[in-house]
């Protein structure tokens, strides 16, 4: 079973300048909303085709928009034999909980969460 985090763990994180791996599993049109910066965007529908831009030396956090797609990336990973943690909640939390690591573009629309 993979390893799951809070949001506010995922923020300290960043706060602390952790030297991890930030994967956004969602789709580029998502992204385009709302994101971390620094983050690394690989949807889910090519995963499979990216693993290699993942930097399995350093701690990797995956999410998504709830933690549902992060879920199933970490599970895929596991199978795979790499180590992921899931962000729970994923930006939806952060943009739930007024999170500063969150970047909202002009072309956010708050109907995303609904």
């Amino acid at each position: 079973m993979y390893k799951e985090i809070s949001s506010k763990e995922l923020e300290i994180l960043t706060h602390n300048h952790a030297d991890i791996e930030l994967i956004d599993v969602r789709e580029k049109k998502e992204w385009d909303q709302i994101r971390i910066p620094g983050a690394k965007l690989i949807p889910l529908s090519s995963i499979e085709f990216r693993i290699g831009d993942i930097d399995f030396n350093k701690p990797i956090y995956i999410f998504c928009r709830s933690g549902s797609r992060s879920g199933q990336v970490c599970q895929w990973l596991e199978g795979e034999g790499k180590t992921a943690t899931n962000v729970a909640g994923s930006i939806e939390a952060l943009y739930r909980d007024q999170s500063d690591i969150i970047e909202i573009t002009a072309e956010f629309d708050p109907s995303y969460f609904n």
